[in-house]
């Protein structure tokens, strides 16, 4: 039977309690669910940044022979006025940074999340094998870049999507 799995955020100072999200929210803070509290802000010049989102997946119950060949990708179009989204892979937590209610600190080495397609998406390393459960792969980083002419109010929602081998 195949395995059932969940996409986990990480949040503070360690990994030790991730939560399993189905939509997520940028905001100026390092909270896995921040409602309308610590909202992006647009600057007056240059760009401002959402704090740092961290994601994985995780086996929540085991897979019949082994889960790997792991991808994310979006849909090719952020369509968000004035602001993008980078994305990259690293192997160990980092709790995000920056000042509250402001903005994130920069994520360097990330790509820009709409060149990220099915066609050419990011390779997240991972594997996990019967009879494991828990976390299969790297975290994928993503985080909101806002610039000058972003729009004021709520964006809509964009589905950014994993894929992965099981057999």
């Amino acid at each position: 039977m195949a395995a059932t799995l969940s996409v986990k955020e990480v949040n503070g100072a360690s990994s030790g309690t991730p939560t399993t999200v189905t939509a997520s929210r940028f905001c100026t803070d390092d909270l896995v669910t921040p409602g309308v509290v610590s909202p992006l802000v647009r600057p007056a010049a240059g760009s401002n940044y959402s704090y740092v989102k961290s994601f994985y997946i995780n086996a929540d119950t085991t897979p019949t022979g082994t889960i790997n060949n792991i991808k994310w990708y979006t849909d090719g179009t952020i369509g968000w006025t004035g602001v993008t989204i980078q994305a990259k892979t690293i192997n160990t937590y980092t709790q995000a940074t920056g000042t509250p209610n402001t903005t994130g600190a920069q994520m360097t080495g990330g790509a820009d999340a709409s060149t990220l397609t099915s066609a050419s998406p990011l390779s997240v390393t991972g594997t996990l094998s019967n009879p494991s459960t828990g976390k299969i792969s790297d975290y994928v980083l993503i985080q909101a870049v806002v610039g000058t002419t972003a729009v004021a109010g709520t964006l809509a929602a964009e589905t950014l999507t994993w894929r992965y081998d099981e057999t």
